[in-house]
């Protein structure tokens, strides 16, 4: 059985090793994809752009399609050593970028697969058409061991199945610069809500409507009161990349996005599309809507 670690640095043999096991398991880990340099850069250019902009959900903040609206994110997610692992992946077909990228910070998670309220997932072919590959490619920007909460949680192989919940989960362990690529089927989830989140958020549901304001919100904001009076290391950064390969399957997945996210008041840098461009490369969504 393969151990889901890659190196990049061999890219004829790892790209095989890379399709392979996102078949068998639906999702690997690619070692050392990013620099120390561009870890950093991105982390600042998160910090700065949720201080003022994003959404409050789930306990923290997030940015939809966050290759529009921060601009370091979309030039890093779309340098040489990145395009290359997604073109090995989607190989023979050119790579596409459905415009899905979300930035997290902070955030919570259940159990769930990103395709579970999805418009296709309605067809049951979805689990079963072996041409399915949209992948997210995730890049946590801090190091999470095994034993970490905040770590990448995977049941292998429930990509091929409406529901995986009897198949034993693992943990998916990073160093900051690290990859996770994983088939949109799969079931996953991040760091789990603890006993006082649950508590917190419950008592802001409750009484949100009577003080008149956004619940989401206001837990959010506990939740960073809490971190800020007990730090307990870096805030916790994500980024997520919605591709595949030129293919039906991906527009489609594309098409039934854009009915359910609004557009954010943005467009893709002109220097990122002629990047994409010039390795015969597209994305689906590049202006603001």
């Amino acid at each position: 059985m393969l151990n889901h670690l890659t190196d990049i640095g061999r890219p004829d043999r790892s790209s095989a090793i890379i399709r392979q096991e996102l078949a068998a398991n639906g999702f690997v880990v690619v070692r050392n994809v990013l620099t120390a340099d561009q870890v950093a850069t991105l982390r600042r250019a998160v910090k700065r752009h949720l201080k003022s902009a994003g959404w409050y959900n789930y306990g923290g903040k997030f940015q939809v399609q966050a290759m529009h609206a921060v601009p370091d994110v979309g030039k890093i997610m779309t340098s040489d050593r990145v395009l290359d692992l997604l073109q090995g992946i989607t190989e023979p077909h050119d790579v596409m970028l459905t415009g899905e990228c979300d930035v997290m910070m902070n955030t919570t998670s259940t159990w769930h697969k990103d395709i579970t309220h999805h418009p296709l997932a309605a067809e049951r072919r979805v689990f079963e058409d072996e041409t399915f590959r949209v992948y997210k490619i995730a890049f946590y920007l801090q190091d999470q061991d095994e034993h970490s909460r905040a770590t990448l949680k995977v049941r292998p192989r429930s990509h091929k199945m409406e529901n995986g919940t009897d198949l034993p989960a693992k943990p998916a362990a990073v160093q900051a610069g690290d990859a996770v690529v994983f088939d949109i089927r799969i079931d996953h989830v991040g760091q789990f809500p603890s006993l006082s989140d649950k508590l917190i958020r419950r008592g802001f549901e409750k009484i949100a409507p009577r003080l008149h304001v956004d619940p989401q919100k206001a837990f959010s904001k506990a939740r960073a009161l809490l971190r800020w009076s007990h730090p307990h290391g870096p805030d916790r950064m994500a980024i997520f990349v919605t591709f595949g390969p030129s293919h039906e399957w991906t527009r489609a997945y594309a098409s039934a996005c854009d009915e359910v996210h609004a557009p954010v008041a943005a467009s893709m840098s002109p220097d990122v599309l002629a990047h994409l461009a010039s390795r015969g490369m597209s994305v689906l969504r590049s202006d603001a809507g």
